[in-house]
């Protein structure tokens, strides 16, 4: 047998038995070594051969590491000479700012009264004005805040260039000009957990009036808040340290309402954006279930009125409490496409807004239809 068909058969085995039947001295295969064009750090040379494939890796490895720290070193010393330069300067803002929270350990001021005017309704046009009168006479720490009747969007008697002009100012819109809504609020709607009454169908036409001049209403009432702070030259500052409380004018307030209330702002948190006042007794049963287990147990005490977090459900809009804060991301959010309830929902669930409900209600309805056709 010649030597070249021992190799041949020797090729892929470690241990190759001569052509004289006994074994031959083992030779070690490595697979890399198999091919000539391969090299490995993992590899070990021969005994008596020079380590140079590790050397390589070695220096390799070293010029890579400088390639990639080397520009960072001389970033960082750039932004320290731009630091130091412009330390004893004036903060530049260079992209958009946060509106910022109310302040800390403070309580939250209730700076206007805003109460939805119904004005063309003979069942409601006295109702806001005589909300209004009550508060001066009877309103105590709120008795001086400014009440302003803020004429509702008359729905019914609306043409149909009045809606568009809600429309051109992103007041309200048809579905196909919503804001993109977040993964988990197109996840419940998908899953049949979340549903809402568009303000519009397919054709943009109107699906519902009474949807329509609620949204706008409340909606409108918001943006003419902001602005005449504005106009009034008040501060950004000071801005955020203001409270806006919104009424529809079907609302019930009582004297056990206000007392009520400074005890829920006394607890707000700085950074809310909504409290509404008016919650359903379903919304409020879990936490009154889990109040009464802890009261029972003696591991806390529950207060008469408990502020709840509203993450994925929402209750009702009769009265709110609006911070600037809140206000400004109640705009951003715009233009309202469905239901202004199931709306607020909606933002909630995708983290724009930060919304408490009182429990149990703080403000009642007298539960009036909102509008009627002439």
């Amino acid at each position: 047998m010649g030597g070249s068909e021992v190799r041949a058969r020797c090729s892929h085995v470690h241990v190759c038995i001569s052509s004289t039947g006994l074994p031959s001295s083992p030779t070690i295969v490595s697979p890399i070594a198999l091919s000539p064009h391969v090299t490995s750090p993992h590899s070990f040379p021969l005994e008596g051969q020079p380590n140079r494939h590790l050397g390589l890796v070695v220096v390799s490895t070293w010029k890579r590491l400088l390639v990639a720290v080397i520009p960072l070193f001389l970033l960082l010393l750039i932004l320290s000479a731009v630091f130091v330069a412009n330390s004893g300067r004036p903060t530049q803002l260079s992209g958009p700012s946060k509106v910022p929270c109310s302040s800390r350990g403070a309580l939250p001021a209730i700076t206007d009264i805003y109460v939805i005017h119904s004005y063309w309704s003979e069942e409601r046009r006295h109702i806001a004005p005589a909300l209004c009168d009550w508060f001066q006479k009877n309103g105590g720490q709120l008795a001086d805040v400014p009440c302003t009747l803020f004429p509702g969007f008359w729905a019914s008697a609306a043409t149909r260039d009045q809606i568009l002009d809600l429309v051109a100012r992103r007041i309200v819109a048809p579905e196909t000009h919503a804001k993109p809504q977040g993964p988990l609020t197109q996840l419940l709607y998908r899953l049949g957990f979340s549903e809402a009454s568009p303000l519009f169908d397919e054709k943009e036409e109107v699906t519902n009036l009474s949807y329509l001049g609620t949204a706008a209403s409340h909606l409108l009432a918001v943006q003419n808040w902001t602005m005449e702070m504005v106009k009034q030259g008040v501060p950004p500052t000071e801005r955020a340290n203001r409270h806006l409380l919104l009424f529809e004018d079907d609302a019930v307030v009582t004297p056990e309402s206000l007392t009520a209330l400074q005890d829920v702002l006394g607890r707000l948190d700085p950074c809310y954006d909504v409290v509404g006042l008016d919650s359903r007794d379903s919304f409020c049963m879990l936490s009154t279930i889990s109040s009464s287990l802890l009261s029972a147990l003696r591991l806390r005490k529950s207060p008469s009125v408990r502020l709840v977090p509203a993450r994925m459900s929402y209750s009702r809009n009769t009265g709110l409490v609006v911070s600037y804060k809140g206000a400004m991301k109640l705009l951003s959010g715009l233009p309202v496409t469905r239901e202004i309830d199931l709306w607020f929902r909606d933002l909630m669930t995708d983290q724009v807004l930060k919304i408490f409900v009182a429990c149990p209600r703080i403000v009642g309805a007298i539960g009036l239809e909102t509008v009627k056709r002439r």
